[in-house]
């Protein structure tokens, strides 16, 4: 625990990917306090044809104006000429429900400030979405996280 999931458009370079990986386990590390071998971060790459937003396509030359739609009928969007859209980012974290909502909000803005970094996705294009579960809900290496030794009886040799 926990499990990052990250969807994103195919913008980021293997170098990128792995530097994304470092920082999003670092940050998660410190904030958290997680060991590091029971955070897993997998990154989901897909075409802009596969990604919409407010009833846009992201391959729509209009994107940035259609996916910043704010009233459907009146088609009002708060996009500028300086606010393109580069990236699209959305991370869905499974994690235990051990977590206070200051130590959360701090976790959610400082991912959402890496991820677009990484994704070159403006930062109202990164949604981030916690699932939190009970640790008997977890599992790994045939041991649940309600049992008071996880984390020495989940490290195999």
């Amino acid at each position: 625990m926990p499990l990052i999931e990250l969807k994103t458009w195919p913008t980021m370079s293997k170098e990128e990917k792995k530097e994304y990986i470092f920082s999003v386990t670092e940050l998660t590390t410190k904030l958290l306090n997680i060991v590091p071998d029971k955070i897993q971060i997998v990154i989901h790459e897909l075409a802009k044809e596969n990604w919409g937003k407010a009833g846009a396509v992201a391959n729509d030359a209009n994107f940035a104006e259609k996916s910043r739609v704010v009233n459907w009928e009146t088609k009002e969007s708060y996009q500028t000429q300086e606010s393109n859209v580069d990236g699209m980012a959305i991370i869905a974290i499974d994690i235990w429900n051990t977590f206070d909502q200051m130590t959360k909000d701090k976790w959610v803005n400082q991912l959402t400030q890496t991820t677009s970094k990484f994704t070159h996705a403006p930062i109202d294009k990164v949604l981030i979405v916690i699932r939190e579960m009970i640790p008997g809900n977890w599992g790994q290496s045939g041991v649940t996280g309600a049992d008071p030794d996880f984390l020495s009886k989940s490290i195999t040799y």
